[in-house]
């Protein structure tokens, strides 16, 4: 073997022995949380809006504690940058870590060279959906932790409270008040059959995921989703916003309408609504008027979007006027989430104390029975 030819297979072995992560695994799956890439690209801009490079601004992202568990993603996007490879062809190659909608934004934003502005967007966008996230989070808590509480309380009051109490009341020969008895019957019928009625609601999830990865199924269960009484029209308002959000920022970054309308549908999760949009964007490929096609969806979009869209239209400001939707849909989102979710909380409450209250007297009536018979 001739030295180039030795030098040239150690250099190949050199190069395959630094291609080796050890320990970490490959990045590809790794899903990156909201917030850790609202602190991405809030710092990206902010190096990179003082003078930073971008990959300097990456390479001080790799070296960041908090975000270790995405360092090799970071690296390797830098790597990319460097090798001369685009950003958005860099963080394409994660499709796991950076949504496809996201990546678009940034090519749009490096073709006009306002990648920091982009990701301004995309940051504000993420932003509001974290905040939305983060009240009904913190509206839910507490219901939750009640309805947990006391579906636990009336669960052991059934299968071991009554069942010893009905002993003493059988012993006793008394007269059982009709809502004793219906208490005893219940907790009869959970001992005995309790594992069924588990088995039951297994398979009741079970079928609904089920349903919910079939397309067919998926649709018929959003579209019933936005028909039911008050949370129909709640599930409605944040679909349109993420609707809305997705296609200003799409449009702010130079899409056109019907760009827009391509990708905006992507980022929407219920599935009634994904597919008015692509009607939309179908009709408007013919030629069909926006603010048309919101007229015909009318059951979906509120009137107020469509007469904004209508003025955008006019004055050649769609996109300025999208501004004002999606603050206008926000202040809704956040209302009616605060009407409907303050009113759960007392409404868990009076329930759980009745149905509570409910056994604790169906168990002390036959004993005031007992009393007044000894008297």
């Amino acid at each position: 073997m001739s030295n180039f030819a030795a030098k040239q297979g150690g250099d190949d072995f050199l190069k395959k022995l630094q291609n080796i992560k050890i320990g970490g695994g490959s990045a590809k799956g790794v899903k990156i949380k909201k917030r850790d890439m609202i602190f991405i690209l809030r710092n990206i801009s902010i190096l990179i809006e003082n003078g930073l490079s971008l990959p300097k601004s990456l390479e001080t992202l790799v070296t960041e504690k908090s975000l270790k568990r995405y360092s090799v993603i970071l690296n390797d996007v830098k790597t990319r940058v460097e090798n001369g490879e685009s950003f958005s062809d860099a963080l394409a190659s994660y499709p796991d870590s950076f949504h496809e909608l996201m990546v678009s934004q940034i090519r749009i934003g490096e073709r006009s060279g306002t990648i920091p502005a982009t990701m301004g967007r995309i940051m504000h966008q993420l932003e509001h959906a974290d905040n939305l996230k983060g009240l009904i989070i913190k509206k839910l808590s507490y219901p939750c932790i009640l309805v947990t509480a006391g579906s636990g309380a009336i669960t052991f009051m059934l299968l071991y409270v009554i069942p010893t109490f009905q002993g003493i009341y059988e012993e006793s020969g008394a007269k059982l008040p009709g809502i004793t008895q219906l208490l005893i019957h219940l907790g009869e019928f959970g001992t005995k059959y309790g594992w069924m009625v588990l088995l039951a609601i297994v398979g009741l999830v079970s079928a609904i995921v089920g349903i919910r990865r079939q397309t067919a199924g998926r649709l018929w269960m959003d579209t019933w989703l936005l028909r039911l009484p008050l949370l129909g029209q709640w599930f409605k308002n944040i679909a349109v916003l993420q609707f809305m959000e997705v296609l200003g920022n799409l449009m702010d970054a130079g899409f056109t309408v019907v760009e827009a309308l391509e990708s905006c549908s992507k980022a929407v999760n219920n599935r009634a609504i994904r597919q008015s949009i692509q009607e939309m964007h179908s009709a408007l490929t013919r030629g069909e008027r926006f603010s048309d096609e919101l007229g015909r969806h009318e059951d979906l979009f509120p009137p107020v979007v469509r007469q904004l869209v209508v003025v955008g239209e006019k004055t050649g400001t769609l996109s300025k006027t999208t501004v004002h939707i999606r603050a206008h849909l926000r202040r809704e989102v956040e209302t009616y989430t605060n009407v409907m979710l303050g009113a759960i909380e007392p409404t868990m409450t009076a329930g759980l104390a009745f149905c509570i209250g409910g056994m604790v007297l169906a168990i002390y009536l036959p004993m005031f029975d007992m009393i007044g018979a000894m008297k």
